[in-house]
C-alpha cells in the first residue's frame, strides 16, 4: 500500500524529536505492507480521507518509532473484520466508517489501517468523505467538552420542543468560537438542550453573521465581556491565555469553566498560585478521548442538519509535503485540511 512516512534525519543533522521537529521534507510517499488486524475488536479500513492538524511533527507519538507513519483522523471503508469477545461485531465488509485512533497510535495517512471498534462509527450520509474525515478530532472535543465535562444535556429527540421551552435554562460561553474546535463547539452548544450559546469572536464585523448561522444566540467581543460577572454557567475556552485567566470573573459560583487550548493543560494550578482561581468553579483543562458514543452522535447531528463539518483544503496524498505546509501556514478557510486517498 502507499503511505506517508516519517523519514529520519540523516547523519550529521541530530534525530528528529519534538523539541526538534521534522520539516515537511522528511515527509515522504512510500510503499509498505498492508497491515494485518488480530487483536480481537479491530477493524480493516481502507482509508479515504484523513486530515492534517497543524505542527503534527511536533507530537511526541510521530518519534514513538521510526518511519511512522502520521494520521488520525480517518474516513473509509470496511475491509475486515475481527470480531471481539463472543464472536460479535457491530461492524461488517463494506460499511462506509468514520473516526479517530487512539494518539498514541497515528497510522491513518496510508491506503490502509487497522482501528479498533471502540474508535469508529458509521458514516453520516450528508457528508462525503473528505467531510467524515474532517470531524473527529474537533467534534469529538467539543461533545467532551459540553456534554461530559461541562454537564449540558443531550438534545431530546423526542421532544421538538425542548430544547425552544428550555432555551435560556443554562447560558454557555465559547471563546475563539470561530477558530477550528470553536466552530463545532457553538453548533453543539446551540443543538444541546436547553441553552443559550454566546460566542467570543475578536471582531462581530468578521465572524458575528457566521457564528450566528451556525446557532450563536450572541455574537460578542472580548471586549465586551468586560465587566461582566458570574453570567455564564458553562464556559469551554480554546484561546488561553489572557483570555482564559478573565474567565473566571464571568462564569457562575458552581459553573464549569473548561479549557481545551493546548498551552493551558496546567491553568488551574497556575491560576490558583496567581490569586485568580475561585473556589466553587469546575475548572478543568481535557485532552479528547474519542468514543463511537461520541462519533455516532456526531454522525446523527450531521444527518439531522444540525451540524457542519468544514473542509479548509483537499491535497491527494502524494502532495502531503504541500498539504502540510498549508495546514501550518496562515490559511484563511474554515475547517481541516483534509488529505484524500
Amino acid at each position: 500500500m502507499q503511505a506517508i512516512r516519517v523519514h529520519p534525519s540523516q547523519p550529521p543533522s541530530p534525530p528528529y524529536t519534538p523539541s526538534n521537529p521534522a520539516s515537511s521534507t522528511s515527509l515522504h510517499l512510500d510503499k509498505t505492507p498492508i497491515p494485518t488486524p488480530k487483536e480481537p475488536g479491530s477493524v480493516l479500513i481502507r482509508i479515504k480521507a484523513s486530515t492534517i492538524i497543524r505542527d503534527m511533527l511536533t507530537w511526541p507519538e510521530t518519534y514513538a518509532h521510526p518511519y511512522s507513519i502520521p494520521g488520525n483522523d480517518f474516513a473509509g471503508t470496511v475491509v475486515q473484520v475481527v470480531p471481539g469477545p463472543g464472536g460479535q461485531s457491530a461492524f461488517q465488509v463494506g460499511d462506509e466508517v468514520f473516526g479517530m485512533v487512539h494518539a498514541d497510535r497515528p497510522c491513518t495517512w496510508a491506503e490502509y489501517a487497522v482501528v479498533l471498534e471502540s474508535e469508529v462509527a458509521r458514516k453520516p450520509v450528508a457528508v462525503g468523505w473528505e467531510g467524515a474525515a474532517a470531524l473527529p478530532l474537533s467534534g469529538m472535543t467539543g461533545f467532551e467538552a459540553l456534554f461530559e465535562h461541562g454537564g449540558l444535556d443531550l438534545p431530546d429527540w423526542g421532544d421538538s420542543s425542548s430544547v425552544e421551552t428550555k432555551e435560556k435554562q443554562k447560558e454557555v460561553l465559547i471563546t475563539g468560537a470561530a477558530g477550528g474546535v470553536g466552530i463545532y463547539l457553538v453548533q453543539l452548544a446551540a443543538a444541546a438542550a436547553g441553552v443559550r450559546v454566546t460566542a467570543a469572536s475578536s471582531s462581530s464585523a468578521r465572524n458575528g453573521e457566521f457564528l450566528r448561522e451556525l446557532g450563536a444566540h450572541e455574537v460578542i467581543e472580548y471586549s465586551a465581556l468586560e465587566g461582566v460577572k458570574g453570567r455564564f454557567d458553562v464556559i469551554i475556552d480554546t484561546v488561553g491565555g489572557e483570555t482564559l485567566a478573565r474567565c473566571w470573573e464571568y462564569v457562575r459560583d458552581g459553573g464549569s469553566l473548561v479549557s481545551v487550548d493546548s498551552a493551558s493543560y496546567d491553568f488551574v494550578e497556575e491560576h490558583r498560585k496567581k490569586g485568580i482561581a475561585r473556589d466553587g468553579v469546575k475548572a478543568l483543562f481535557f485532552i479528547v478521548r474519542g468514543s463511537s458514543r461520541a462519533l455516532s452522535f456526531l454522525g446523527e447531528l450531521v444527518d439531522r442538519g444540525l451540524l457542519k463539518a468544514f473542509v479548509a483544503g483537499s491535497y491527494p496524498i502524494d502532495r502531503a509535503r504541500e498539504a502540510y505546509d498549508f495546514a501550518n501556514g496562515r490559511y484563511t478557510g474554515r475547517g481541516k485540511v483534509v488529505l484524500t486517498l
